[in-house]
């Protein structure tokens, strides 16, 4: 073992080293120059021999191959890619005359497991090996089996600042004469600038107020610890002078803060901006940040100014700052944790090893004495902090790496990994098998001997050790080409297996191009997504894309679970879950702070009214399109739940509001129990109206716009109705006509132009639907259709014009929803059954028969008038496969029912003065503290909310973790997904494509969902067809299945009982369904189609559940054979 200090001696002594030893280990300082100038003086002692070499050094981030590639050719003087060049990923920058390249250790562990050996390079740096990920301890593995075997002339150099040389030093050693002789060791001493160390107990003098000490069972960063670490930042003014504006910049020295995760930057982020006549420029650095904003942490802060860099662990060693004089160091990191119980992982929060925060430690002293703030107690240092990192394979699963290992065909995955440098225990070894079996890239061993130690590899799993994505992604892949929708597959891929698209920029100005910055969307990514497309060249066809989905993530499927009508109802209070939010915990006398309340929603969007009810509110916004579905202002409502932690309302003192009200009211019950609402527009506040009678039962309408299969607008018909509208519009069109005078804005009214061809322009009574620049798209009241005019067209529509009834009236045929061939080509209905519809009735008189009045929609029956008879709508949508009957939900049997009962024609006269009353007191406080100067007491009232009784909950279909909360990341659109139709009782399934847990184990949170189309029986059809292994249920008919990968033949256990999946049928399966799903040699798009939209339907079943629930070998027969109805 050799310790030399760094001088022009050692680098002669060290490459001298090098040449005589297969295997070097150094341990150097960080600063010494290990990445950048020992491989540079390996390639001038070859350039002096006039000797070739090839010279590869790795790199555990991409940021961190590619800056050091650069800097590297900077110093040379050459061109990027010519002697000095890089590969990360896809991206490579090298030639056939590069001799020095930098790339991921991933992309040189491809290399090697393809090619069986080391020759192509002469030396393989594998740079910051302390960081013992699987990749790492993997291509260790694969070095030293190499260069034991093919490869025993290739040199390989192991380096890092905090390396444990002993056990890298017996792990590559040699033997000579029956005894292991370790790899030779050789330490650079010393950094450019001492570091000085300060512990919590250190910093007690400087900040007097008590800091709560860590605990080792609970890592986190309180409030604080935050405020610790900026009056820390702050107090570095201080320590270098009270007057530091005349300071250059080295010497004002910038401050590296290692934090978590990217939840923690954001809060320190948003701490630091507080502080007044701050003078510090703030750079986040993580994954997701843009690439100038990465660049800029390189950049000289401005003169006067202190650069703060709040950066994750990829500051530890793939980023060097140069002018970085402060660490402050959380000593906090986080780490894949596999839950016990479920066997899903989860990132959690976890203590960092010495060995990562002496790393943190040499990121400071580069150009002048560093200090480094460890914000942990000195005992709690050294008794708590373990001294290293869990090396990764003991964690994290084996997938990838037991493919690399079947492809490198150098003996069993057991006997291989145990010669890993911390062998991963055998029971990860099983399970990654057993998963492995069971997405398809292992089969059942030729010999039949340890079935689950090992397996063949398949066609697939061949494919999927060789594609340069995420296994499941290959997968999607591979499904893609089967299924006939390979470019939809590719690019899904691609954009996947890259970070998101999205930057989360923290400075105003961002040299990108104009829609990226508009959009906060990084143009490199597209691109980077663009070519990895390219690079798949397979050919295509198309077929349904999210059945590919559920294949490639089988087991990761949940349901939705079912609501209570009833109860969903009364939540909303009758109003439509599809336009309308919740709030709850209103303080008493709510309707006071409407106008807070409007203003808290002013960025989802225009807020039609607002309704009190007990201690409740219900926001409503104005729909701005004819489509039927949620309005997006309600999901940007449900997503401010999301992302903050409450609303709160400031309030008046309640003694302040009963002494300014009439006596009455404070008798009363401060109106906890009434209902109010406000409309924004009229600020006018009255009572909800009643369900009105209707009294014709069937009525003639001419229709004029379709928005959907079902859906539209149209005006009535007869004579009298007519004439009105003649009337209406000839009136309109005799008076002088003015130009709109207030600026525009949605669901202004307004008069507007419309022509047919060839006919003169005649003004109509409209509202304003959408901005357009200079144009408008704009909603005729009076015959229920839209146009775009010019925004100059616009008149302003007369007041005693409104006094008219609007005609037009909205429809939706009751009774009927799309079928699953309709869904199948179509979101919601296709457009072969768009088009039958508005052939159907579109310019045509048709006839309705009201069955409710919904949310102001008219729910009727539809009918045509044929030659001999008026024929149901209905009737002929189902006929022709469009459609299929359906219930009306609860809320239109509650309407009808109260229709049929009829409205009250006169309602007693005290009910009335009450009521009258009642408004007119509430009329009297809005007046009193709208016009004086009240002001608001300090308390405020956190709301609870908003929310929808509608809102989604899904479970597992795995029954382990059926009984879980689960969770939907909140970037996703699902996490806000309401259960339009609830009552359709059908199974819904979502496909997930990352499961995990949370640090409690409470809650699996679901990543990259997908919602499955909504035809019943598709959740048991999708999982008996990608499952390898299916046992069916029966009684007189199929009742369920259990699939999974089977059982174990002596335990009679399943192999892995945590991915099984016990389906109860709520649809009949004949056996012709069975042995459609079975037949996977097949396999076509015909044949899957007509599966999933069988016509007519599967009759609906009421689900009959298994009496043992998963478990297996119930039954004698087995798939691929059907056992036979009893």
């Amino acid at each position: 073992m050799f310790y030399v200090c760094a001088c022009a001696f050692a680098c002669f002594q060290l490459v001298s080293l090098i040449e005589n030893n297969s295997v070097v280990i150094i341990r150097g300082a960080t600063g010494s120059g290990k990445t950048t100038q020992l491989p540079q003086y390996i390639l001038d002692h070859y350039n002096e021999k006039n000797a070739s070499c090839n010279i590869v050094v790795t790199q555990p981030r991409k940021i961190g191959a590619t800056s050091i590639a650069r800097w590297v050719a900077t110093q040379r003087r050459c061109t990027l890619g010519s002697l000095v060049g890089y590969q990360v990923g896809l991206e490579k920058m090298v030639t056939e005359h590069t001799r020095l390249i930098y790339m991921t250790t991933g992309v040189l562990l491809q290399k090697l497991v393809t090619a069986k050996c080391l020759t192509e390079y002469s030396h393989i740096f594998v740079d910051e090996v302390h960081e013992r990920t699987e990749e790492m301890d993997f291509l260790l593995l694969v070095l030293r089996k190499l260069l034991h075997s093919n490869s025993r002339y290739v040199k390989i150099i192991l380096m890092s600042a905090t390396i444990n040389c002993r056990q890298f030093a017996e792990y590559f050693g040699t033997p000579i004469q029956g005894k292991m002789n370790p790899a030779y060791v050789f330490e650079v001493e010393g950094a450019p600038y001492a570091i000085e160390e300060f512990y919590l107990d250190d910093l007690h003098s400087l900040f007097p107020y008590r800091v709560e000490s860590p605990h080792l069972d609970d890592p986190h960063i309180s409030v604080e610890m935050y405020n610790l670490a900026i009056s820390l930042i702050q107090s570095f003014d201080e320590m270098e002078g009270k007057d530091s504006s005349g300071m250059t910049s080295s010497e004002r020295g910038s401050v590296l803060v290692f934090l978590p995760g990217l939840h923690e930057i954001s809060c320190m982020q948003e701490s630091l901006a507080k502080l007044v006549h701050r003078r510090l420029q703030v750079y986040p650095l993580h994954s997701t940040v843009t690439l100038e904003e990465q660049n800029g942490v390189f950049l000289f802060p401005v003169p006067g100014y202190r650069k703060v860099i709040l950066s994750t662990n990829i500051a530890e060693s793939s980023v060097t700052v140069p002018d970085v004089k402060y660490v402050i160091d959380f000593c906090l990191a986080r780490h894949l944790v596999c839950d016990q119980d479920t066997n899903y992982q989860s990132l959690r929060l976890t203590w960092a090893s010495k060995t990562n925060c002496n790393q943190r430690r040499g990121r400071a002293g580069r150009v002048s004495k560093g200090y480094c703030y460890r914000l942990v107690t000195k005992e709690f240092w050294r008794n708590e902090i373990p001294d290293y990192m869990i090396p990764e394979m003991l964690l994290a699963p084996l997938s990838t790496i037991m493919l690399k290992v079947k492809l490198l065909d150098m003996g069993d995955p057991r006997s291989l990994l145990s010669t890993a440098l911390s062998p991963p225990n055998l029971g990860n070894i099983v399970r990654t098998i057993l998963q492995l079996k069971e997405m398809g890239a292992l089969s059942v061993k030729s010999d039949g001997r340890g079935q689950n130690e090992d397996g063949d590899l398949t066609f697939l799993g061949r494919v999927l050790a060789h594609l340069p994505v995420d296994l499941y992604l290959g997968k999607m892949i591979v499904l893609g080409h089967v299924f006939g929708c390979l470019d939809e597959c590719l690019i899904i891929a691609a954009s996947h297996s890259l970070k998101s698209f999205f930057a989360i920029p923290s400075m105003q100005q961002l040299d990108e191009l104009d829609w990226g910055k508009e959009n906060f969307i990084q143009i490199k990514r597209i691109r980077e997504v663009q070519r990895r497309y390219r690079r798949f060249d397979l050919d295509c066809t198309f077929l349904c894309l999210r059945m590919v989905i559920a294949g490639a993530y089988y087991p990761n499927y949940f349901v939705q679970g079912e609501i209570d009508e009833d109860l969903a109802s009364r939540e909303l209070s009758g109003f439509n879950p599809r336009t309308t939010v919740m709030l709850r915990n209103l303080p008493p006398y709510s309707f006071l702070y409407y106008k807070q309340l409007q203003s808290l929603f002013r960025l989802c969007g225009q807020v039609k009214a607002i309704s009190f009810e007990s201690s409740r509110a219900y926001v409503e916004f104005y729909r701005t399109s004819q489509d039927s579905g949620v309005l997006p202002e309600v999901s940007l409502a449900l997503l401010l739940a999301q992302h903050s932690p409450f609303m709160e309302l400031s309030v008046y003192p309640i003694e302040q509001i009963e002494i300014s009200a009439p006596k009455p009211l404070v008798c009363g019950q401060h109106h906890r129990g009434q209902s109010f609402t406000f409309n924004i527009v009229t600020l006018a506040c009255f009572k909800r109206d009643a369900v009105e009678k209707f009294t014709r039962p069937s009525v003639g309408f001419l229709n004029k716009c379709v928005v959907d299969v079902g859906h539209f607008w149209g005006f009535q018909a007869d004579e009298a109705s007519l004439a009105k509208q003649r009337h209406l519009t000839a009136e309109i069109n005799t008076r002088t006509l003015h130009p709109v005078t207030v600026s525009l804005y949605p669901n202004l009214l307004c008069l507007a132009p419309y022509s047919e061809i060839n006919e003169q322009n005649l003004y109509y009574r409209a509202k304003i639907l959408h901005m357009r620049g200079n144009s408008v798209e704009v909603f005729f009241l009076d015959f229920g259709n839209t146009a775009v005019v010019a925004c100059s067209s616009l008149r302003e529509l007369p007041s005693d014009l409104l006094s008219h009834p609007f005609q037009a009236q909205e429809f939706q045929v009751s009774g009927m929803r799309p079928s699953a061939q309709s869904i199948i080509l179509g979101n919601q209905w296709s457009s072969r059954a768009r088009d039958r519809f508005i052939t159907l009735v579109k310019g045509t008189s048709v006839f309705v028969s009201l069955y409710s009045i919904l949310h102001n929609v008219m729910r009727v029956q539809l009918f045509i008038n044929t030659e001999t008879r008026n024929t149901s709508m209905v009737d002929i949508m189902v006929e022709e496969g469009h459609a299929v009957k359906a219930e009306e939900s609860f809320d239109s049997k509650v309407t009808r029912h109260l229709g049929a009962q009829g409205c009250p024609t006169c309602v007693s006269s005290s009910w009335k003065d009450r009521k009258k009353e009642e408004k007119d007191l509430i009329d009297k406080l809005l007046a009193h503290f709208s016009k004086s100067n009240q002001s608001f007491s300090k308390t405020k009232v956190h709301l609870h909310g908003p929310t929808s009784s509608h809102k989604i909950n899904f479970h597992s279909l795995s029954h382990k973790t059926h009984f879980k909360t689960v969770c939907i990341e909140r970037s996703s659109i699902n996490s806000l997904a309401l259960n339009e139709n609830p009552h359709y009782k059908h199974q819904r399934m979502l496909v997930a494509g990352t499961v995990s847990v949370n640090s409690t184990g409470t809650r699996i949170l679901l990543n990259d969902t997908s919602i499955m189309p909504d035809i019943p029986g598709l959740p048991a059809l999708v999982t008996m067809l990608f499952t390898p292994v299916m046992e069916l249920r029966s009684r007189t008919y199929y009742t369920g299945a259990l699939c999974g990968l089977g059982w174990n033949s002596q335990t009679q256990e399943g192999l892995l009982p945590d991915h099984d999946i016990e389906l109860t049928f709520d649809v009949r399966f004949d056996v012709e369904d069975i042995t459609e799903v079975t037949a996977v040699e097949t396999r076509c798009r015909e044949t899957d189609v007509l599966l999933f939209t069988k016509s007519p339907p599967r009759e609906a079943v009421t689900p009959v559940y298994f009496e043992k629930l998963e478990k297996w070998n119930q039954v004698c027969y087995l798939h691929p054979f059907l056992p036979p109805c009893v």
